[in-house]
């Protein structure tokens, strides 16, 4: 068996209500009902999930870790089925977007303002692109921005298009002090010992990264799972490990941001939209308006701006 939606669901009703008994009244659930997918669930993890004594039930150290996870997942899949059935709703004029951790998250927004005058736009985070293509192929969404690595190809659903915005190179960041930020650039090679900052979300990039790694002779230390780019940023900046940036990213204090030599991982940004959306129209002025802002944040960041005068322009469109 394979752990399921229905069973974080489980899992967090559990840690909610403290108590098997009242976890089970708000599941519609008997107590020994409840109880015996507990087990189940627990064989599937590998370990037991909570503690139990007079006072009810808190989560053991495996529990904890998994309740963290679970909450983000129960609440994406209920986010997506409110939008699957606010599809229909004819009072809803808004313009959804949907994007993950792309750099052009918001001039595209401002582009869309500029476009849609008279009509909310609304936006979703998420880091999984093929949910980003299924919230499109269903009309959940009007429009994604998806950010991919590598050569990953792109599986497009029936009744979507794509256009390609800007394809540029992985940068890294070091703290400030570290023994490579004086360079004007970083052979990845000469990280293998580093503790690394590594996002857990996305599908594949953490694998793109690690191939990467590979190729050049070490497998990456993870030590911090971080979704957040500012997050992880700070983390850089105390010292705690390195982290792949997108190009554009400013520099902070405490924080340096150098090309990869050879630039072994690209990134694509990519817009999705229904061939019967509301944003066909304007396709076109949104992704030429969107590629020229680009290019403004590429001036603005120097270590950019250097790296484009030796290898020239990655921007598609």
């Amino acid at each position: 068996m394979e752990i399921q939606v229905r069973h974080l669901r489980v899992i967090c009703e559990i840690a909610s209500h403290g108590s098997l008994n009242r976890a089970a009244a708000g599941l519609g659930l008997g107590q020994p009902a409840l109880s015996h997918q507990l087990r189940r669930i627990e064989r599937m993890v590998g370990g037991p999930l909570f503690h139990r004594d007079q006072r009810g039930v808190r989560p053991t150290e495996l529990g904890a870790l998994i309740l963290r996870r679970a909450k983000v997942i129960v609440l994406t899949f209920d986010e997506l089925e409110h939008d699957f059935h606010r599809r229909g709703s004819e009072t809803d004029t808004s313009i959804r977007i949907g994007w993950n951790d792309s750099a052009l998250a918001s001039p595209l927004l401002g582009g869309l303002r500029d476009l849609f005058t008279d009509r909310p736009v609304r936006t979703r985070a998420d880091s999984s692109r093929t949910r980003l293509l299924a919230q499109v192929s269903h009309r959940a969404i009007d429009l994604a921005l998806i950010m991919i690595c590598g050569k990953r190809v792109l599986p497009v659903p029936p009744g979507v298009r794509t256009m390609t915005l800007v394809r540029e190179p992985s940068f890294v960041a070091v703290p400030a002090g570290h023994r490579l930020a004086t360079g004007k650039e970083i052979d990845l090679a000469e990280l293998a010992g580093e503790d690394w900052i590594v996002s857990s979300g996305g599908d594949g990039c953490r694998a793109v990264f690690r191939e990467m790694c590979l190729a050049h002779g070490f497998d990456p230390r993870i030590t911090h799972d971080v979704d957040v780019d500012v997050t992880r940023e700070h983390l850089v900046a105390g010292g705690y490990g390195v982290s792949l940036v997108q190009p554009t990213r400013p520099e902070v204090d405490g924080l340096v941001i150098r090309p990869l030599t050879g630039s072994p991982m690209k990134l694509r940004h990519v817009l999705a939209w229904h061939e019967a959306g509301p944003c066909v129209p304007g396709i076109q002025e949104l992704a030429a308006g969107t590629s020229a802002e680009y290019r403004r944040m590429a001036e603005r960041s120097a270590p950019y701006r250097t790296w484009l005068e030796r290898h020239g322009e990655m921007v598609a469109g």
